[in-house]
């Protein structure tokens, strides 16, 4: 499995995902959680948990172009192999519910996008860049611009 880490994305990708999987994996989360801080915070300025993935193959299946100011809340989910670029929001939105979107397999979301709210993001969907999407999204869809 992480072989695939390696393969399919440039360096910086590799060390983000790497600390991701290592703290998915292993019961003892302290020195990796440091790490996990200082390096994709501090030098990165993501903010990205490794309870955000459904489970351990979908870290190593993510790809990150550009690992730089994503921020994936922590009630987020992710799928298998996505994609995800640059400056990208997964969050919530204000009130009660504080749970973040769902992302199916094999989605790709382009720069500047922000996902908000607890809503489903289906199977072989693209989100392009600089899009909004505030509600459900169906399979093979593709997303432009502002989706309420």
């Amino acid at each position: 499995m992480i072989s695939q880490i390696f393969h399919r994305n440039g360096f910086h990708a590799q060390l983000l995902i790497l600390l991701l999987y290592f703290e998915k994996k292993f019961t003892i989360k302290f020195p990796f959680k440091i790490l996990r801080k200082t390096i994709i915070q501090g030098f990165y300025c993501s903010q990205i948990h490794p309870d955000s993935f459904i489970d351990i193959e979908a870290i190593c299946t993510l790809r990150l172009p550009h690992p730089y100011m994503i921020i994936i809340h922590r009630s987020a989910k992710i799928g298998h192999n996505c994609t995800i670029f640059h400056e990208c929001t997964i969050g919530i939105t204000e009130g009660n519910n504080l749970e973040a979107a769902i992302l199916g397999n094999n989605v790709y979301v382009g720069c500047k996008s922000l996902i908000l709210g607890h809503l489903k993001i289906n199977d072989n969907v693209k989100i392009g860049a600089g899009a909004i999407v505030l509600k459900d999204v169906k399979e093979n869809a593709t997303i432009v611009g502002m989706w309420k």
